[in-house]
This record gives structure tokens, sequence and C-alpha cells, in this order.
């Protein structure tokens, strides 16, 4: 019985010792995984998705209201510090082929580009970075003259985008900006935002709104409901780009201009018309 007993003592002392020599091991590789840094056992979340869901227009107008100083300044830093983050060259055999407006954080592209066939080899270029990355078609709507292309090479990094405003309030916008400004008295002030080449320069030609629901020929296409603005200058490189109210929200889609001396005239498609179309291609592309 004693021997039994002590026997039993032994074994209770030996399990202890191996819990508590399992325990004093643990204790030492954390305090050497600390050492070294590795206290993170478990790998990092990957990043949430970037939406895809191509924006709605803005739920409120794009009314400017002026500050204490000098309007036309304001209306500049707004267009270009909201703007040119999301203006892309469309790239094709290494040479710019159009104008893009980036949608959402995914990398949807809407472009008066018309790519042939598939597109092939297409690249977009920030216009302000110089970053550079694949494209491919998602689809085009001809009647229309928009395409609308999928940048891929982010890494699942967001890509940066343009605010886009809400082309139906303009009119309301006109009677608000009576309201704010002895300036603008019942007009709104737009600006055409475009980029010639593959440099970072851009293009601001600053103008009024004068008209809605016109109609011109555009490549021989004859274009409905356009907004017409009175511009400063006949600058190229404006087709594809964003006409832009001085809050910096993209109003429309530059598709054609025309005139001479103090008679030039900017032609766009509303933006809330040109989203309602980039949804319409990007559901076939995803049926």
């Amino acid at each position: 019985m004693p021997e039994s007993g002590t026997t039993e003592s032994n074994d209770r002392t030996g399990r202890g010792r191996g819990v508590r020599l399992v325990a004093y091991l643990a204790a030492g590789l954390l305090a050497l995984g600390a050492g070294f840094g590795l206290t993170r056992l478990i790998a990092p979340p990957r990043p949430a998705p970037s939406s895809s869901v191509i924006p709605w227009p803005a739920r409120t107008g794009g009314v400017f209201t002026e500050d204490d100083d000098d309007r036309g300044q304001d209306g500049e830093s707004n267009v270009l510090a909201s703007t040119l983050p999301g203006l892309v060259h469309i790239m094709s055999g290494g040479q710019s082929v159009g104008i893009g407006l980036v949608l959402t954080p995914s990398g949807k592209v809407l472009t008066t580009y018309q790519p042939s066939g598939r597109g092939a080899g297409l690249a977009a270029t920030y216009v302000r970075s110089g970053a550079t990355f694949r494209a491919t078609v998602l689809g085009t709507d001809p009647a229309a003259g928009l395409a609308l292309l999928q940048l891929a090479g982010g890494d699942g990094r967001p890509y940066s985008t343009l605010p886009v405003g809400n082309s139906d309030a303009l009119v309301a916008d006109a009677n608000a900006s009576k309201q704010h400004s002895y300036h603008a008295s019942g007009e709104v002030f737009d600006t055409a935002v475009g980029s010639t080449g593959t440099g970072d320069g851009v293009i601001l030609n600053a103008g009024v709104l004068i008209a809605l629901n016109q109609t011109v020929t555009v490549a021989g296409k004859s274009r409905t409901g356009l907004l017409q603005s009175r511009l400063q200058t006949a600058s190229a490189g404006l087709a594809g780009g964003p006409l832009v109210n001085l809050n910096g929200q993209v109003i429309g889609v530059t598709v054609a201009g025309a005139g001479t001396g103090l008679a030039i005239s900017g032609y766009a498609m509303p933006i809330n018309q040109a989203l309602a179309v980039a949804r319409q291609i990007d559901a076939r592309a995803r049926s």
C-alpha cells in the first residue's frame, strides 16, 4: 500500500512537472516571438473589396456659394481638387485615344472612345499621377457614343474616382444662385475639363451654361438632350472629358464643340443620362 501510494504521488508530481514544463515552453516561445516581432500569429485581414456600383446622381444640387474672395479662383481650385484625381487617358498602342472618367473604386471607366472589337491592348493612365493600368472593355453603347471599361492591376486597392453631380438640378441651381451670388445672378457657371497627349497637363475651359436639351450632329450621328455651354476658347482635347460645376461635381460628359471667336460652344451629355447608359452597359456585362 505505501509503495502504491508513493507511486501515485510520483505520477502526480511528474504530471505536474510536465504541465509546468509545457507552460514554461509556451511562455518562452511567446517571449521569443515578441523579440522578433512575431506576436501577430494571425494573418492580417484582406482589404474589403472596392465598390463596383455605378454611382447615382448626387441627391443635392451643386449650387456654388461665394465666400469673401475671388469666385473664379475658388471654382478653379474646386474643379482641380475634385476632378483631376479621377481623370485618365485611354491608351491604345502607346497613344492616347481619348479621355476617361473613373466612376467606381473598383475601376469602372466611362469614356466616349469607341474601341473596336474587344479593344485588345487598352490601358488607362491617370492624368495626374501617371499610374497606368490594364483596361478591358465591359461594353459599349454606339447610339449614346459611350463605352465602359474595367481597370486591372491595382492589387486590390481602390482606384481614385471623381464626384458626380445632378444634371436634373441645373435649373434649380440657376434659381438658387440668385440668392447666393450677385456675380452669378441666375447663371450656372461651369468648366469643361480636358487633356491632350499623355502628359499630366489639363485644360480648364471656363464657361456658362446657356441652354438645355440641344440637338447636334456628332460624327454623323444626331445627339439629343445635350447641355450647351458658352466657352472661352475652342480647345482641343475636351471631348470625353467632364463638364464640371464650380463645386467640382461632374454635370456632363463633353461630346462636341463648335464655333469661333466669341461664339464658341461646348456640348455635353447630362451626367444623369450618361450614368444611366453606364448602368445599362454594366448590367449587360454581368448578365
